[in-house]
């Protein structure tokens, strides 16, 4: 179910999915909701629901993705304090990215001794 958007005032539309409706972002895009939650992947569908303004889903895809009452939130809008909550009390795993790729290559190369630059520099003559 979509809603239209009145172009004068600019109001958002708010897609309400069903279980036979293609996400259209984002990586999962040509997926249905259905398949996501038979692929167990909840989180998908729930991150979008938090973070996006215009996701919204039926009542028995809420149930079934453990949305609460407690958890909801007001839609058309965003509440990314009420998804890392609900995240973290749900037992969610979270990503922790790993700080700067050059970092991570300065502590796994060990510097060279002046003897193998040395090997080094007079191979290529």
């Amino acid at each position: 179910m979509i809603l239209n958007i009145n172009t004068k005032t600019m109001i958002p539309t708010l897609r309400i999915l069903t279980r036979k409706t293609k996400l259209r972002f984002g990586k999962w895009k040509d997926y249905t909701v259905q398949e996501l939650l038979d692929l167990r992947r909840q989180k998908e569908l729930i991150s979008p629901y938090y973070k996006l303004t215009s996701i919204n889903y039926t009542e028995d895809i809420l149930i079934e993705l453990k949305i609460t009452k407690d958890y909801r939130i007001e839609k058309p809008g965003t509440d990314r304090e009420m998804y890392f909550k609900f995240i973290s009390e749900n037992g969610y795993y979270t990503k922790h990215k790993r700080k700067g790729g050059a970092d991570i290559m300065k502590i796994r190369s060990r510097p060279l001794s002046k003897a193998q630059l040395k090997s080094i520099n007079q191979s290529n003559k």
